[in-house]
């Protein structure tokens, strides 16, 4: 799987539809929303945003959005300014993205890049795996 093919963005705590955030507000404009999904990893909450850490443990998942992405345009490169892991930020970043599958409501895999937390374990755990916590 090359980098460049990979046309999805799963997204699990502001950039969610519904949040508050002009970043949120243009993701639901500008990529086509395709439903909940999940991934394999584990959610901590920060305060105002949660971060995904790797999962641990078989069945450990994270809920959240996929977004396809437009063809055109500058969506994914303002979404990495907006999670603090463009090439032009400063080291340590909070974040990194990196490419995954995640599952959508049918059970189809879909490779797409992902926002991984890279801060350590300080946050509480939801053991839902879905932010805000139910």
């Amino acid at each position: 799987m090359r980098a460049s093919t990979i046309r999805h963005v799963f997204v699990y705590g502001t950039l969610k539809r519904g949040q508050d955030h002009a970043m949120a507000r243009r993701l639901a404009v500008e990529g086509s929303y395709r439903g909940k999904a999940s991934l394999a990893g584990r959610l901590i909450d920060l305060g105002a945003y949660p971060g995904m850490l790797p999962a641990l443990e078989d069945g450990e998942r994270v809920k959240g959005e996929l977004f396809a992405l437009p063809e055109e345009g500058d969506l994914l490169e303002c979404l990495d300014r907006y999670e603090g892991c463009h090439a032009g930020d400063a080291e340590p970043r909070e974040y990194c993205r990196i490419v995954c599958t995640a599952r959508d409501e049918d059970g189809v895999r879909v490779w797409c890049w992902a926002y991984l937390y890279q801060g350590g374990e300080e946050g509480r755990l939801l053991p839902g795996g879905e932010w805000p916590a139910g």
